[in-house]
């Protein structure tokens, strides 16, 4: 069974409201601290493959959860939505990302998030990898739900929230059934949320 874990980033400083920066801000105190909680939940996960959204935001989450696997990846496809406004990225391009993981390979910033979302869902269910990890955003991962579940955006309103630093799980069976596991856990750090 392939098992596809989603964990959206930790509090940002614009969500804090220390930083005008919407589009690429970095975690605030708060945010480190939410990260450094999915350690306990995301210690025993053994992993094929982890995503990661090249921005500070998610890769800051991912640095702090301490998980790890044979294969990292940064992969532009997980960035944040776009929100409908075409060349939302386009004013920090390029944009340079640690060495913590392989770098961007598919150079989707300025795709829609229509399209980013199609591609990866599908590269992801044709993979060979079991268990794979996204670090992300919110947006995205609305997306990736409606994606999943067979739900045309354009033609209806869904919306999965996930809350700061929580994990949802999808599963695809042997007969190829979308199964989504849970959605939006975040029982590790449920006294810290705001």
């Amino acid at each position: 069974m392939k098992k596809i874990w989603l964990v959206r980033h930790g509090q940002s400083q614009s969500q804090s409201f220390e930083d005008d920066d919407v589009v690429d801000p970095e975690l605030s105190e708060l945010g480190r601290r939410q990260a450094a909680r999915l350690v306990k939940p995301l210690q025993h996960l053994e992993l094929d493959l982890i995503l990661i959204s090249p921005l500070r935001r998610a890769w800051q989450t991912y640095q702090l959860s301490g998980v790890q696997s044979h294969r990292c990846e940064f992969d532009s496809r997980l960035i944040e939505s776009d929100w409908g406004i075409a060349g939302w990225y386009q004013d920090i391009l390029p944009v340079s990302t640690p060495d913590l993981a392989e770098p961007d390979r598919h150079n989707a910033w300025l795709e829609p998030v229509e399209k980013r979302t199609a591609e990866l869902v599908a590269d992801l269910l044709k993979t060979p990898n079991d268990n794979i990890l996204f670090f992300g955003h919110w947006g995205i991962f609305n997306h990736i739900f409606a994606e999943f579940a067979g739900v045309d955006l354009t033609k209806v309103s869904v919306k999965a929230p996930m809350d700061n630093t929580a994990i949802s799980l999808l599963e695809l069976d042997s007969d190829q059934n979308h199964i989504i596991r849970y959605w939006n856990d975040r029982v590790h750090v449920s006294d810290i949320l705001r």
